[in-house]
């Protein structure tokens, strides 16, 4: 009977010291909360939309638990949201947290619009008060006011670059209505929006400033993800005749032509980038198509398609190839063209990761002049007769192919051996440089330069 008598007291005691140990708060002034970061950044977001959700993980790295005396925004009207531990408020007393725990607090942001072109930084402190000292963590993010459109265009419209547009739905450009996109505009679409082109759309960018149409999602983590977006669509109705000087990224179908009558009027395609989709870059049927200084690449299907009848030529660009989402099964161009028009490339580079970056449904017509081209020794063979001093399966010696920088290294094969007949047509490259500077101009849409 003593025996479990004694044995009582012990429990007890253990238990009152263990519950006086859970009650040890650290009172140290010195000591200092870890945090998983100092800064919580949000990429620049558009006024009126909601934000992602950015986590902060608060470490108590004691051996005793500690007070958050006090958890607060500095700001009594931040835009910025807090969710501690499940509890939604800006302002929070007596926080207890144990021993080597931690606390996580999730940040959201919410702005409202005041109609301004630039964008504005917001910033907010997260503060800690503990043991009589004051921790923070700093908030930022740069709010950007944004030209909604959400409806169809049914009359004359000029975009310029004073502010973003943000499209939030397909929208359609009504048959007989000019849509003019002038130099610097940035035009950002929500998923699956996309344009569709039934009247005149142009768009007039420049070296210093092109056109920008891409995804909405403007975090780091959806850089140079395809699919984010539908695409641009030009229809029977369509009058558009420039593009120029345009970076078109990130999304289903790049510029497609899917017309089902023969458009006589040319379509002058020049200076433009367009990457990261997972359909075609260029897709064009009984279209009449000039093309020159074109980067397309890193497509799902091919980089550039041209069908039915119609023609094209294109002139110093580069289409590249190696799509790695998914199993690639198709050339970075194709044509089954018909009529008597025909295909012409001419000081390009079409290459790639695949044996055979060209494909032809039939070679009457075409001509593909002064390029280097990545094609196996059957197809070669098969396609001979369409090649005039074209360059086979050689380096073409891209400075960075990881960063998409497409520019030619110093050991590029294509360097001079353009030809020099074009010259004065293609005065200039993508990047606003001459070719005309040594022997010959270079394939592809970028001249050789030193790197200084």
């Amino acid at each position: 009977m003593q025996f479990y008598r004694l044995l009582f007291f012990i429990v007890i005691s253990f238990l009152i010291i263990s519950c006086d140990q859970d009650e040890n708060f650290t009172t140290d002034p010195n000591f200092r909360l870890t945090f998983s970061t100092d800064t919580i950044a949000f990429d620049t977001l558009f006024t009126g939309f909601g934000s992602t959700t950015k986590q902060l993980k608060v470490k108590n790295t004691s051996s005793n638990a500690i007070n958050i005396s006090h958890l607060y925004l500095q700001n009594l009207e931040s835009p910025y949201r807090l969710n501690v531990n499940g509890i939604q408020s800006n302002n929070l007393m007596d926080i207890e947290l144990d021993a080597k725990d931690s606390l996580f607090i999730f940040v959201e942001v919410g702005l409202e619009a005041k109609d301004e072109d630039a964008p504005r930084l917001l910033e907010d402190q997260l503060k800690f008060e503990l043991n009589g000292q004051v921790q923070e963590v700093i908030l930022e993010t740069f709010a950007q006011d944004v030209y909604i459109v959400d409806g169809d265009i049914t009359e004359n419209t000029i975009w310029t670059a004073d502010r973003p547009y943000f499209v939030t739905k397909p929208v359609w450009i009504d048959e007989g209505i000019d849509l003019i996109v002038y130099e610097g505009t940035k035009v950002y679409f929500k998923k699956n929006a996309a344009l569709h082109v039934k009247g005149n759309f142009e768009v007039k960018g420049s070296f210093q400033k092109p056109v920008y149409f891409g995804s909405s999602r403007l975090e780091e983590l959806y850089k140079n993800v395809p699919g984010q977006w539908n695409g641009i669509y030009f229809y029977d109705e369509s009058t558009t005749h420039l593009l120029s000087h345009f970076i078109l990224e990130n999304g289903i179908n790049g510029l497609s032509f899917p017309k089902t009558i023969l458009d006589n009027n040319p379509i002058l395609i020049e200076y433009g980038i367009i990457r990261n989709f997972t359909g075609n870059g260029l897709l064009a049927s009984n279209s009449i198509i000039v093309a020159h200084d074109m980067l397309v690449s890193n497509c799902g299907e091919e980089c550039v398609r041209l069908k039915e009848y119609g023609s094209c030529l294109i002139s110093h660009s580069t289409f590249y190839n190696s799509w790695f989402f998914s199993a690639r099964s198709k050339a970075v161009l194709s044509y089954n063209g018909l009529g008597e028009e025909g295909l012409t490339i001419r000081n390009s580079i079409l290459y790639g990761n695949r044996f055979d970056e060209l494909e032809f449904d039939q070679t009457e017509n075409v001509l593909v002049q002064n390029s280097l081209l990545k094609l196996s020794n059957s197809a070669h063979i098969d396609y001979a007769s369409i090649f005039t001093e074209c360059l086979f399966n050689e380096d073409p010696g891209f400075l960075d192919l990881e960063e998409l920088n497409f520019s030619l290294s110093e050991k590029s094969s294509a360097i001079n051996k353009g030809s020099i007949e074009f010259i004065s047509i293609y005065l200039f490259d993508l990047a606003g440089n001459r070719r005309d500077n040594d022997a010959a101009p270079d394939m592809g849409c970028y001249e050789f330069s030193e790197i200084k």
